[in-house]
C-alpha cells in the first residue's frame, strides 16, 4: 500500500474520526430500535462524551491540515489553551459517568465498555500516541502501543507536545 503524504494523513484523521462518531451513534439507533430499554442513560451518556472526544479530534486534525495548507487556522497558543480545557472538560464528563451509574437504575456492559473507549481516546489524543498501523497500511497494532505504555516508552501526542511546548514557552 502507497503511504499517505502528510496532507492526506491529516484529511484521513479529520474524517475519520467525524465519520466514527457519526457511525457510533447510527449503529446505537440500530440497536436501540431493536433492543427494549435501549435508551438507556448508562449507554447514551458515555456514547455522547466518546462522540465528544472524537469531534475534539477531528477538528485538531483539520486545523493541523489548514495550517499545513497555509490556510485559516488557529496558532499553537490558542490550540493549546483550547485543547489544555478540553482535557479537563473530558476529564470532568468521564467522571460523571461514575455519577450516572451510581445515581440511577441503569447500567449496562455495553456502556461501560464505550466509556473505556472514551478513556482510551483521551489518553490517545491528550497524553500518548497509541495508533500505530501495521506494515500493510491497512490495520491498527494493539500489541505495539501496549508495550511502549508498559515500558515506559509511549511516545507523547501530538496535542500533549502543542501543550507542552507553548507551557514552556510561557
Amino acid at each position: 500500500m502507497k503511504k499517505r503524504t502528510v496532507k492526506q494523513e491529516l484529511f484521513y484523521l479529520f474524517s475519520m474520526e467525524l465519520l466514527s462518531a457519526l457511525v457510533f451513534w447510527v449503529v446505537y439507533g440500530m440497536w436501540a430500535a431493536a433492543e427494549p430499554g435501549g435508551g438507556k442513560v448508562a449507554i447514551v451518556y458515555p456514547l455522547f462524551v466518546l462522540t465528544v472526544i472524537l469531534v475534539q479530534g477531528s477538528l485538531y486534525w483539520l486545523n493541523c491540515l489548514r495550517r499545513l495548507k497555509k490556510q485559516k487556522a488557529l496558532d499553537e497558543q490558542r490550540i493549546a489553551r483550547i485543547y489544555q480545557a478540553f482535557k479537563l472538560i473530558d476529564y470532568g464528563l468521564l467522571g460523571a459517568y461514575i455519577l450516572v451509574l451510581l445515581f440511577t437504575k441503569s447500567f449496562s456492559i455495553v456502556g461501560v465498555l464505550i466509556w473505556l473507549f472514551a478513556i482510551i481516546e483521551l489518553i490517545n489524543y491528550f497524553h500518548y500516541r497509541l495508533s500505530y498501523y501495521t506494515k500493510s497500511g491497512l490495520g491498527l497494532q494493539i500489541i505495539k502501543p501496549l508495550k511502549l505504555l508498559i515500558t515506559g516508552t509511549a511516545v507523547k501526542s501530538q496535542i500533549a507536545r502543542e501543550i507542552l511546548s507553548v507551557q514552556k514557552g510561557k
